[in-house]
């Protein structure tokens, strides 16, 4: 099972017992309402029960969320997740203003009943149980999806105090207690949902994660030996994970294949030493490019005015073409570095002719060279056959 399969089963596992528990406490408010003629009870309970119509919407949106790429989602679902987050904000909205005005209309009608005490504790109690199981879940998973769900059920906790200070208010004869607690507590609930639209709708437009948690993840790449200068990060957010892109910086004449493993070893030791990193793009860069000026923008880089590959190889054909017995062309290592373009050639001793001196063979192959003006250092290197064991 993936990593994100197992996110997902853990989110439908999650949302699964609050729609259970929405259910249960729902009909058992309703009903403790019903016995106690109590109007602000039984809208609780109804509020407990309309828990489930966003509990179907959560559910479902984990179980897309979590899927992996595909042809017409390269970066995965991840953003379903977060619509479904502003969703989820704006009914805490809508909730938040119905607590306020349902408190307000029914103060009056309500009356104080032990069994209705008992049901709003019990709603408070288990309510306030699953926000912190709901949270600690979607913490763990980095889902922000289920931490606003987490805090949806503590809404309903919230509403079931305010409703519990009416009915207390009434006992010792004060109903505007229910008034006063639902206000605040509206006005909470208000709060938190802003600010969750808020981070979702930042989210969506690709704003950057905080500054601090950049700032360590360029430390970590730094810390590797031959990573030189991480910069010009990049990195957005999806559903609480990031997706990164970086320039580092490695020794000027690392082969194809040691840049490579670099910049894996990079992504690997970010994304290990921070969990929420999911996928790291490494852009490798010389040394030599450390101090470089930027060029001004639609201006051709001086260094992509040289010759490319195929041009060279061409070039390097036709001026050492009296050395194509022993040189091997097409094997030759070209360093693209800021201010030059240096060029390894490789070439096997072993075609050699018996009578040939290595030295003079090297210097007629630099002769030879000069006549490539783009070639600012030249070096051969000479392969050595393996001999027979004896």
């Amino acid at each position: 099972m993936t990593k994100l399969q197992q996110e997902q089963a853990i989110a439908k596992r999650v949302t699964l017992v609050g729609a259970i528990w929405d259910a249960i406490l729902g009909v058992a408010k309703i009903v403790a309402g019903y016995f106690s003629q109590s109007q602000a009870l039984m809208a609780d309970g109804i509020h407990s029960l309309s828990d489930l119509i966003t509990d179907v919407f959560v559910y479902f949106a984990s179980s897309n969320a979590r899927q992996g790429p595909d042809e017409k989602h390269p970066y995965g679902h991840l953003r379903f997740e977060t619509v479904t987050t502003v969703f989820l904000g704006m009914v805490l909205i809508i909730v938040a203003a119905g607590i306020a005005y349902e408190s307000i209309d029914n103060q009056k009608l309500a009356q104080f009943t032990w069994y209705g005490m008992a049901a709003l504790l019990a709603t408070i109690g288990v309510k306030e149980a699953i926000f912190h199981y709901t949270k600690k879940a979607g913490e763990a998973i980095s889902s922000q999806l289920l931490v606003a769900n987490a805090w949806h059920s503590r809404s309903d906790a919230l509403s079931s105090v305010a409703v519990l200070i009416g009915l207390i208010g009434v006992y010792f004869g004060y109903p505007w207690a229910d008034m006063l607690a639902s206000i605040v507590v509206a006005l909470l609930i208000g709060k938190m949902a802003l600010s969750m639209i808020w981070e979702s709708l930042s989210e969506l437009v690709d704003s950057a994660p905080d500054p601090k948690l950049i700032a360590q993840i360029k430390e970590t790449a730094d810390s590797l030996k031959n990573v030189m200068a991480p910069h010009d990060v990049r990195a957005r957010s999806m559903a609480g994970k990031i997706y990164l892109d970086m320039h580092i910086y490695v020794p000027n004449h690392a082969s194809v294949s040691e840049g490579h493993f670099l910049g894996e070893l990079v992504s690997y030791t970010i994304r290990k030493a921070h969990p929420q990193v999911v996928d790291v793009l490494v852009h490798i860069d010389p040394e030599d490019d450390i101090d470089e000026e930027l060029p001004i923008e639609g201006e051709k880089p001086e260094y992509l005015k040289r010759p490319a590959r195929h041009q060279v190889l061409a070039d390097l054909n036709f001026l050492l073409r009296r050395h194509s017995a022993y040189l091997k062309v097409h094997q030759t290592r070209l360093h693209y570095l800021a201010h030059s373009l240096d060029i390894e050639l490789i070439a096997d001793s072993s075609k050699l002719p018996a009578e040939a001196d290595l030295q003079k063979v090297t210097q007629a192959i630099y002769l030879d060279m000069q006549a490539a003006p783009y070639a600012n250092q030249v070096e051969v290197l000479w392969s050595v056959a393996k001999r027979d064991p004896l």
